[in-house]
């Protein structure tokens, strides 16, 4: 468990700090943030749930030079819920994982487990100090940590990555860690990096080496990565082929203690913008973490893949088409699927975007799993049949 920190805490460090760039005389700050409602309707085996969510950020920048800067972002999420209606084991990344601190997640009800319908919950998202040289760029403090250039699963992002049915992908999550990035050439790069978990315990943190080159008109990345006693070996290639582009990521998990338990995860895929509006990609997904059989699906949630390295589907062989198209302007149309291939289930998604008027966006959209329902909820006869139909709408202010 992550240590807690009062918000009074937090609060007299921030101001303390911010006060000692509030002075220099070329000072920029900049505010600004945003208010996202959510209205969404959970469906699941004819029971039926509604939710109402708030998202509330705020986001300070101090920029006392042209060579450093201070982030702080933090969100407030006021909750509404009338039941809970997801009672199947799904597994997800621990998004929040990767923090030596934290604040008390839950600012009501004190107690987790009182059943209560209302929730107010908060995060300190962004605590970030950054500082740049002729020869590198110094981070530390809470950022995001992303790899990968695939579009729908990313092998080598395994720190906080977002699942394919999160609704608000707006931002990545924050972790904690002291990155570093050194230019090898133009278009080349050295990144590097530890990132904390609770109590700086070396088995709960990751530490990551990267690097970036241009060769043959083609991105490449080589990656190295140690997270919570694990191995990963990581690569990464994109580049455009006529007017498409195309490429393919791929990391080797070497778990530690169990060699049965080493995985190979693959993505591979293109994508298309044509003149008209219309974005598409298709991407192809490999797993060696997963399995074939359905009645085995909840056996792999106890695995390193599923506990450490962020993998949360439960099949091997995925297909992930998907397309965008500007209707106009101000409209825009979007609609994507995520298929197992082997148990023939699908996560379909679609929605609408409108730009109502300035820095306000109306959302309205759904995920719907495509699957056979089974008899016994314990051995699934597919992977997507036990997922929830999710609707929802969203109302989105800018500010």
């Amino acid at each position: 468990m992550r240590n807690k920190v009062p918000v009074a805490a937090i609060l007299f460090f921030v101001f303390q700090f911010c006060g000692t760039f509030l002075y220099a005389d070329e000072t920029e700050i900049k505010a600004g943030g945003y208010i996202r409602n959510f209205f969404i309707l959970n469906e699941l085996k004819q029971d039926t749930a509604f939710e109402a969510v708030s998202h509330l950020r705020l986001r300070l920048n101090i920029i006392p030079s042209e060579s450093s800067f201070f982030k702080i972002a933090y969100e407030l999420f006021p909750r509404f819920r009338d039941k809970d209606i997801s009672s199947i084991p799904l597994p997800g990344p621990a998004l929040l994982s990767y923090r030596v601190f934290d604040l008390d997640e839950e600012f009501y009800p004190d107690d987790k487990d009182s059943g209560d319908d209302f929730m107010l919950m908060q995060n300190l998202d962004r605590l970030l100090l950054t500082m740049s040289t002729s020869s590198m760029d110094i981070s530390a403090g809470r950022q995001p940590i992303a790899f990968g250039s695939a579009h729908v699963i990313n092998p080598t992002d395994i720190i906080a990555p977002f699942t394919y049915d999160t609704i608000a992908k707006e931002e990545l999550v924050g972790v904690d860690s002291v990155r570093v990035k050194t230019p090898l050439s133009e278009m080349g790069e050295l990144d590097m990096g530890v990132v904390f978990g609770d109590d700086f315990k070396p088995e709960k943190s990751a530490a990551f080496f990267r690097m970036k080159t241009y060769q043959l008109q083609t991105d490449i990345a080589f990656m190295a990565m140690a997270f919570r006693e694990n191995i990963l070996f990581g690569i990464d290639l994109a580049r455009s082929i006529g007017g498409a582009g195309a490429w393919l990521e791929a990391a080797q998990t070497l778990a530690e203690g169990a060699s049965e338990e080493n995985y190979f995860r693959l993505s591979v895929g293109a994508d298309y913008r044509f003149t008209d509006g219309l974005y598409t990609y298709i991407e192809y997904h490999y797993s060696g973490a997963g399995t074939g059989s359905p009645e085995n699906y909840f056996d792999a949630i106890a695995e390193t893949a599923f506990t450490d390295g962020a993998v949360y589907l439960f099949g091997r062989h995925y297909v992930a088409p998907g397309f965008t198209y500007e209707i106009t302007p101000l409209l825009i149309f979007n609609a994507r699927a995520l298929i197992n291939v082997e148990d023939r289930s699908v996560l379909g998604s679609t929605g609408f975007e409108y730009n109502l008027v300035e820095d306000v966006y109306v959302n309205i959209g759904a995920y719907v799993g495509l699957g056979e329902e089974s008899s016994d909820p314990s051995r699934p006869e597919n992977e997507f049949g036990l997922y929830p139909d999710v609707y929802y709408t969203s109302v989105n202010f800018y500010f």
